[in-house]
C-alpha cells in the first residue's frame, strides 16, 4: 500500500508541477449543479482523456442582490500555449456564450483569450 501511495503522490506532484492555472470566465448565470453538469464535468473528462489537464474548482460571481452574474472554472492545464485552443474549442462546443474568456499567466506574463 505504501508503494502505491508513493506512486500516486509522485504522479500528482509531477502533473501539478508542469501545469499552469487557467481561469475560465463563463458569461452565463447558471446554478452550481448546472455549471458542473454543463461545463465542469465534460471539460474535466476532455482534459483528462487527452492528458492535458484537469478541472480543479469552480464558483459563481454574485450581484449585490445575490443573483448569479457569471460562473468561473479553475483548470490546471499542461503547456497552456500549446493547449489553450483545445480548451477554447471544447468550451464553445459546450455552449459557452459571448463574453466568455480564459485567463492565465506564464513566466509572469498574463494572457486573456476570448472563448466567444
Amino acid at each position: 500500500m505504501k508503494n502505491i501511495f508513493g506512486i500516486l503522490l509522485f504522479s500528482l506532484f509531477s502533473f501539478s508541477a508542469s501545469a499552469e492555472l487557467v481561469f475560465a470566465h463563463i458569461n452565463e448565470p447558471i446554478m452550481p449543479i448546472d455549471r458542473g453538469e454543463k461545463y465542469e464535468d465534460p471539460l474535466d473528462d476532455f482534459l483528462q482523456e487527452n492528458e492535458i489537464g484537469e478541472v480543479t474548482g469552480g464558483g459563481s460571481s454574485l450581484t449585490e442582490l445575490g443573483d448569479i452574474e457569471w460562473v468561473g472554472i479553475d483548470i490546471q492545464l499542461k503547456s497552456p500555449h500549446e493547449n489553450i485552443a483545445k480548451v477554447v474549442r471544447k468550451l464553445r462546443e459546450l455552449g459557452a456564450p459571448n463574453g466568455s474568456y480564459l485567463e492565465y499567466s506564464v513566466q509572469g506574463k498574463s494572457y486573456k483569450v476570448p472563448v466567444k
